[in-house]
């Protein structure tokens, strides 16, 4: 509507024509500038009025602007539309930005308004209908008791029995129930697996932690009064060998028994607990003197003596007890239970079924045996190690028929190293492996060499350990080993004993067999001195028994022995067995023997062990010994009738 007369005024350059398009504008309040300009630049008519002025200005400036400026170009109608110029308006802000103010002012006044009254009706609404029944359920929840959830109900609010109210309580109480059961589930569980982290879960006896802590209790009671405590560490003796003779169900069983024995005998006089697999701790408290303990290692030693029934078998297990005193011996928990380890572990190397107490050269003796074993594993590199042969004598023949390969260790330091000591350490730190192939070798060896030079008749008799004995490739080592020194297999007898063999019956018969069938001899060494059982004789197959030494000490003169040595050499007969006695050292032992049946014998009676040279020199003079010892026995056939 403005355009086309705006356009006539440029177009003409009216100017009356342009003032009065102008006013016109001026008649809406906010327009504050009019002007039309030419294209020339030139202005042909202006108007303006003063800017507004408003309370609200200052608010709607901040945000409109005070003044926004809007140019419109002008043209002609011809087709080509010829530029003339442009319509200028400068708006003033101020107006609509005081009439939005104020729209907003309402609008913002009714909401809050209406927020109010919505507030107030809910408000009403939940005062009425929710507020009561709600704050009982608050109240009866907050007296429910934490540990005992489930044993205070929420009451369902009266009329809300069938709606949601009613839904959410009866879900509320079920939650609750469910959470007590599942806490009383859980205390139970806390409390067994508390009970199992304190108890020993066989013998249901205090195990070694809480053996500990409570000798650091009874430490820092007698540190305070002065007072003395003596810390006993009870060993069973050879229960590995028990434990491998019954069956696994059979040796907890014993092992419960034991507990509840020592247990038993023990009372309130002491505190007692299980240290391991076959040891337990008694802490012994204000004792005066040291003789009350070994009182009290003493009367346990004597309840153990008498015999456990076990799958209707009477069994006897007998125990060692080292002793340590606070605060004479040391003053902290692991010193003293380490002391009185060690007291047993030395106690038990001497002798079993006795006690000892701790003294300071028992650390020492720990000590050379831990280097003795650090030197045993570098002896068989450095030639420490040498073979010795101690005669065995044929009474049918009357001659020496062989030799038992005897390890030996001469170390740099120490000299000669008793086998008993260092033998059990091989076997414990698997030395024995390299070791037990480098005597098997040896012994080979030599046993050719002595056939070589004449004397084919001998034999050679070696010790398999157990863990020889479990070797998969022992088999293949020994038909190698006869192989390659052209040994016939006959000549080879292989030892073990009935500890080797007790760990696992079944694969020990596999295996001993498959040795068997290679041709070489096998002998049962050691006989009667362990779970002797005529179930091995029948099941294994040896060609030979062996009498331990210990049965021949004191032939003639003690019946015992020789009721012992009658029956292993009767039962030899009935088996179709050689038997062989060791430790031979008088005229009258090999007499009574051969009398007896027994066709040979071994000892130093026929010579202590020798070197090789030595045992040669021997055999080459046997001659001399089997007149002198016809000459003895005073009947050089009477053995004819035994077999060989």
């Amino acid at each position: 509507m403005i355009h086309e007369p705006a356009s006539r005024a440029a177009y003409r350059l009216d100017t009356d024509m342009g003032q009065e398009v102008l006013n016109g504008l001026l008649e809406m309040k906010f327009v504050q500038v009019a002007a039309i300009r030419l294209d020339d630049t030139s202005k042909l008519v202006m108007v303006e009025r003063p800017i507004f002025a408003s309370r609200y200005r200052l608010l709607s400036d901040y945000i409109f602007d005070p003044i926004r400026i809007y140019r419109q170009p002008l043209y002609s109608h011809e087709p080509e539309k010829e530029y003339f110029g442009e319509l200028i308006l400068s708006i003033d802000t101020a107006y609509e930005g005081k009439a939005f103010i104020q729209r907003s002012v309402v609008v913002v006044f009714a909401g809050i308004i209406r927020a109010i009254a919505m507030a107030l009706l809910l408000y009403l609404i939940y005062s009425t209908l929710l507020t009561r029944p709600m704050n009982r359920l608050i109240r009866h929840l907050s007296s429910i008791n934490p540990e005992e959830p489930g044993q205070q109900q929420l009451p369902v609010p009266e009329g809300n029995e069938n709606n949601e109210l009613g839904l959410w309580v009866r879900t509320a109480n079920k939650l609750l129930t469910s959470i007590n059961d599942h806490q009383t589930l859980r205390q139970k569980a806390e409390a067994r697996i508390m009970r199992l982290s304190q108890y020993d879960y066989l013998t249901r006896l205090p195990n070694r932690r809480t053996i500990q802590n409570q000798i650091n209790t009874f430490i820092q009671n007698a540190s305070k009064k002065h007072e003395n405590i003596a810390i006993l560490c009870l060993g069973l003796d050879d229960f590995k060998s028990l434990n491998a003779q019954v069956n696994f169900n059979a040796a907890e069983h014993i092992l419960v028994k034991v507990s509840d024995r020592l247990r038993n005998s023990i009372g309130n006089k002491a505190y007692i607990g299980r240290l391991g697999e076959d040891q337990f701790a008694i802490i012994q408290s204000k004792i005066e003197q040291p003789y009350e303990a070994a009182e009290m290692a003493q009367s346990l030693i004597k309840q153990l003596d008498r015999p456990f029934e076990i799958n209707s078998e009477q069994l006897t297990i007998s125990a060692t007890v080292g002793i340590t005193l606070f605060p004479d011996d040391g003053e902290d928990v692991d010193t003293l239970l380490q002391q009185a380890e060690f007291a047993m572990i030395m106690a038990k190397s001497r002798s079993h079924n006795r006690y000892q107490f701790y003294v300071a050269t028992i650390d020492t003796e720990i000590r050379q045996r831990k280097r003795l074993e650090m030197d045993l594993h570098q002896a068989l590199e450095n030639r420490e190690l040498s073979l010795a042969f101690q005669p065995q004598f044929n009474y049918q023949k009357g001659e020496l028929v062989g030799a038992e390969a005897l390890l030996r260790w001469n170390h740099p330091e120490k000299g000669l190293i008793s086998p008993d000591m260092f033998i059990p350490m091989a076997e414990h730190s698997l030395d024995i492996i390299p070791i037990g192939d480098w005597v098997l070798k040896n012994a080979c060896q030599q046993l050719s060499n002595w056939h070589l030079v004449g004397y084919q008749n001998l034999r050679m008799a070696v010790n398999l350990s157990a863990i020889q004995l479990q070797d998969q490739n022992i088999v293949d080592r020994i038909a190698f080993l006869l192989n390659k020194y052209k040994i016939p297999p006959e000549t080879l007898e292989l030892e073990v004993t009935e500890t080797s063999i007790i760990d696992d019956l079944e694969a020990s018969k596999a295996q001993l067999q498959n040795i068997k069938s290679i041709g070489v001899t096998l002998a049962l060494d050691d006989f009667g001195t362990g779970y002797s059982s005529l179930g091995y004789l029948k099941q294994f197959p040896f060609d030979k028994i062996k009498i331990d030494k210990s049965f021949v000490d004191d032939l003639p003169h003690n019946r015992e022995n020789c009721g012992i040595v009658e029956a292993i050499v009767q039962i030899g007969k009935s088996f179709g067995l050689k038997v062989l006695a060791e430790g031979i050292e008088t005229v009258e032992q090999e007499a009574y023997l051969a009398k007896k049946g027994c066709q040979e014998g071994q000892g130093y009676y026929y010579g202590k062990p020798l070197s090789a040279h030595d045992f040669i020199n021997l055999v080459s003079s046997q001659s001399v010994l089997s007149t002198n010892t016809q000459e003895k026995t005073g009947e050089p056939g009477s053995q004819g009738d035994n077999n060989d």
